[in-house]
């Protein structure tokens, strides 16, 4: 007879089986790709795909433009519409074999897409107060609460300010964790990072200010949007416009249940205990939490290693020309370039670089306009010390092949060791031919032992989004210049090593190799030499 103790064990056993079982993608519990409400009617925002209003180039838009122009002007539901579409809209749709394929203003890794967009309002022009859900597939919005509900949110962020629209990026773990599995949690704050780049880009092109807040009370911002900050959380607050007085402070009670339900966005979810545990690590409980987060940082606005290597032999401003003559005047921004509208509504991931070179001028232009700080705590002035931009030089004209850092403080690059790095490229980039092929690879890394001591664990979701705001600007420049760009993952640690002993202490965050896309656009098998060696060595060679 068996005993409980024996049918016990059979169970683990096939537990563990059922979680070790290999198979390339579980179709049967993928995670739908957008949250609708049912029971709510679809509000249509003003149609701006077919047209856009944004003209501005866009590496003026990346950059900021003229920081006075149009910052006075109105937010309406025309405005609302603007940001949204270039943000986080479906933009185009394909019919391929197997069916529709919608691809959206950002790039997401796995076209998986987990951020989700809420909109916080008072009364606008052609919209009126209340609390919306964005719905990405049909350009439409669902109201959740009806009236100006602004002090809640403000509340949760500790900001008071009565800004004319707020919104709200939320982020659905499952749909990349589905894919990616514990490490699909930092995807989810890459792709966030991408449509807050496109975000704040829109903002400078449109002449609205979009100031972007990483630290708000987690609890407050759940209830307040129905979710339950485990499956679908809060993840980032993004102001719109200039403030026009001070709303009440309120007592930050949720102001009751929502009307209606959403379909259901983790059926079938798979738990990573890993993710959970850094997610709730990372939540802010109070109103003193976030003001403490949002108090001014001791760390300064620079790193030594950028005051101290910022010039000399090896150095290379940005603002040279190609025969390396300084000239301090040039405006980088003032490259020919594609109007931010027409660029994002273009945009797409290069999935094969063509091996030939680009020009100097465009990539000083990608390299600045990527460093450059962003409108939010503690980055204002800058990404440096809390990130840092390190490249490999495959085939740039003018600059001699090699490994560089990104110096922000003197704004040029300083090389580490010079060479034909193309395998090694390939190598650190997972072993993939794009970084490879490319023209030059952005290898963006974060001094997270600094920001863990500055800002807790909530600091690590900071460092992964900023390193996707510096990947969607090397996205839009690179593709406004008629060139592309991707973004892949990496073999951490040897990155790190590679750019040593000036990484030390760095940890790798966010890979994007730029360059001329290929003709033929799909993706080149590629092995290295040294994963062969480091097979070969797995598998015994070379020992005694």
């Amino acid at each position: 007879m068996v005993t409980n103790q024996m049918t016990g064990d059979a169970s683990v056993a096939r537990e563990f089986n059922d979680a070790t079982k290999l198979q390339y993608i579980n179709l049967s519990n993928k995670p739908p790709l957008y949250k609708i409400y049912p029971g709510l009617r679809a509000i249509p925002l003003p149609d701006v795909g077919g047209t856009s209003n944004l003209e501005m180039s866009t590496l003026q838009a990346i950059r900021g433009g003229d920081q006075d122009a149009g910052r006075g002007s109105a937010v309406t539901s025309e405005t609302l519409a603007e940001l949204l579409y270039h943000a986080a809209a479906v933009i185009r749709r394909r019919t391929l074999r197997d069916g529709e394929v919608h691809y959206r203003a950002a790039a997401s890794a796995g076209a998986l897409y987990p951020t989700e967009v809420y909109v916080v309002c008072g009364d606008l022009e052609g919209l009126r107060a209340g609390v919306y859900h964005f719905n990405p597939l049909d350009f439409t919005l669902a109201r959740l609460r009806n009236g100006d509900l602004r002090r809640w949110v403000a509340a949760a962020a500790q900001d008071h300010a009565a800004y004319p629209a707020t919104l709200v990026f939320t982020t659905v773990f499952w749909r990349s964790a589905w894919k990616y599995r514990e490490r699909g949690y930092r995807y989810c704050y890459w792709d966030l990072g991408t449509i807050a780049a496109n975000l704040a880009a829109a903002g400078n092109a449109a002449g609205t200010q979009v100031g972007l807040k990483f630290g708000f009370v987690d609890r407050s911002l759940t209830g307040f949007f129905g979710i339950d900050g485990i499956e679908e959380a809060p993840s980032l607050v993004a102001t719109l416009g200039n403030p026009d007085g001070t709303l009440n402070s309120g007592s930050g009670d949720v102001p009751g249940m929502l009307p209606q339900e959403s379909n259901e966005l983790a059926a079938g979810a798979l738990e990573y205990p890993l993710s959970r545990r850094v997610h709730l690590a990372s939540w802010l409980q109070t109103g003193d939490d976030v003001a403490a987060w949002n108090a001014p940082s001791d760390a300064g606005r620079s790193s030594d290693k950028d005051e101290l290597d910022g010039t000399g032999e090896g150095f290379r401003p940005l603002r040279a020309g190609p025969d390396g003559s300084f000239d301090g005047d040039l405006d980088l921004a003032s490259r020919p370039a594609q109007s931010l509208g027409e660029c994002i509504r273009s945009r797409g991931s290069t999935r094969r670089f063509a091996t030939e070179p680009i020009q100097w001028e465009d990539f000083r232009s990608i390299v600045e306009a990527a460093g450059n700080p962003i409108n939010a705590p503690h980055l204002a002035n800058g990404l440096s010390p809390y990130l840092s931009i390190y490249l490999i030089v495959n085939a740039v004209d003018g600059l001699a092949p090699g490994a560089y850092y990104y110096n922000r403080f003197y704004n040029g690059l300083r090389l580490l060791k010079a060479g034909d790095f193309r395998e090694t490229a390939g190598h650190l980039g997972f072993e993939q031919a794009l970084p490879a092929d490319a023209a030059a690879v952005a290898f963006i890394t974060a001094d997270l032992p600094l920001i863990e001591r500055e800002f807790g664990t909530r600091g690590y979701r900071m460092a992964q989004t900023v390193a996707g705001i510096i990947g969607g600007r090397i996205y839009l420049a690179t593709h406004a210049l008629g060139l592309g760009a991707t973004g892949l993952t990496f073999f951490d640690d040897a990155v790190v090593e590679f750019f040593g002993p000036h990484a030390t202490g760095q940890e790798a965050v966010f890979v994007v190799p730029m360059g001329v896309p290929h003709q033929d656009n799909r993706v080149r098998p590629f092995r290295s030499r040294l994963a062969v060696s480091l097979d070969a060595r797995a598998r015994g060679a070379g020992q005694d």
